[in-house]
């Protein structure tokens, strides 16, 4: 699969400039699920009044491909998926009056997004809470959960938000 570098990392997307020098960062863990865009939703409304740069990272994991790996056009899938992704997150970051980046990696999300977080000095890291279902609760088991390893690893704050229809629930 091309990533676009050998550090396996596609090609950035970056918002349009507002010619104002951001007071802080703010990296966001990205994926197609609905906690996932609630985090983007919510850190595009905290961005503006903190006048901070969003830096949106999806890491590219096992739900971003076919099932079908020896498909003749399985990598082509996987970059449509992809793009399709980065399209709608950008459509909504093209809401946010300040400055932002999207960009997808392949490799360890909490390796990559406290990175990131340290590259910009970011104030937080915002991700949504787990995807529930199966893989979900064998990433808990096995520890491998994201929002876990962030809680834990992190040298910065760690906001996690949960999906629109769990937040539903909660106040009714």
């Amino acid at each position: 699969m091309n990533t676009g570098t050998d550090s396996g990392r596609y090609a950035p997307t970056e918002g349009p400039s507002t010619g104002i020098l951001p007071a802080h960062h703010l990296v966001v863990g990205f994926d197609r699920y609905p906690s996932s865009w609630q985090a983007l939703r919510f850190a595009i409304t905290l961005a503006e009044p903190l006048n901070a740069y969003l830096h949106v990272a999806h890491i590219v994991d096992l739900d971003d491909v076919p099932i079908d790996p020896d498909g003749d056009d399985w990598e082509d899938r996987v970059t449509d998926a992809l793009a399709r992704e980065r399209a709608q997150a950008c459509d909504l970051l093209s809401a946010s009056p300040g400055n932002w980046t999207y960009s997808a990696h392949h490799g360890d999300p909490t390796h990559l997004l406290t990175a990131l977080a340290d590259t910009h000095d970011a104030l937080m890291i915002v991700i949504g809470t787990a995807r529930g279902g199966l893989m979900s609760a064998l990433d808990r088991a096995l520890g491998e959960s994201v929002s876990a390893h962030l809680l834990g690893h992190a040298r910065r704050p760690v906001v996690v938000v949960p999906d629109a229809t769990n937040l539903t629930k909660t106040v009714q």
